[in-house]
């Protein structure tokens, strides 16, 4: 199921300029879409690895900064924030913020950081909003206010979907 949806994600980018990758979201999302990748999931086998070939991967490290809270009066609040790499692109600003490198989320050509091919919808352009991975999630209850609350976030790239899952 990951390997699937990790797939289909590989075809993101901002949709701003590129009516592609709305279509590929609203396909994402469909039932019928759903449906039939519903069919390609089995439990007795795994997909070959060439299903699922992602086009970056972000450093690990200590880099990112979650701040998660559920308060009594059923507001929630998930925020993820990733400087990308240690000292994030090493830029301070006068009033003392670190700038993350947003920059390595885009795919370069020649230089992908896991020596895949460069995925076209999320090459980096002026003015385009790169690929990211952070997952802030909040799962509630289906229908009225009592049942279980879950408040979670995630990084490191295309593996924090798995980590959302898992947990």
């Amino acid at each position: 199921t990951l390997k699937i949806a990790l797939s289909l994600a590989s075809n993101l980018g901002d949709p701003s300029d590129d009516v592609s990758i709305t279509h590929a979201a609203e396909g994402m999302v469909s039932k019928s879409e759903a449906d039939s990748l519903r069919q390609l999931i089995n439990d007795s086998q795994s997909f070959s690895s060439d299903l699922h070939l992602p086009h970056f991967s972000v450093e690990s490290g200590p880099t990112a900064s979650q701040v998660l809270v559920m308060g009594p009066d059923d507001f929630i609040v998930a925020v993820v924030s990733s400087l990308n790499r240690p000292f994030g692109s090493g830029i301070i600003t006068p009033s003392g913020i670190l700038l993350n490198s947003q920059m390595l989320d885009f795919s370069w050509q020649n230089k992908t950081t896991n020596h895949s091919i460069p995925r076209p919808q999320n090459l980096i352009q002026p003015r385009k909003r790169p690929l990211s991975f952070l997952l802030p999630t909040i799962v509630r209850p289906s229908e009225g206010m009592c049942g279980t609350y879950l408040c979670l976030g995630a990084d490191n790239g295309d593996r924090a979907l798995s980590s959302i899952v898992q947990v």
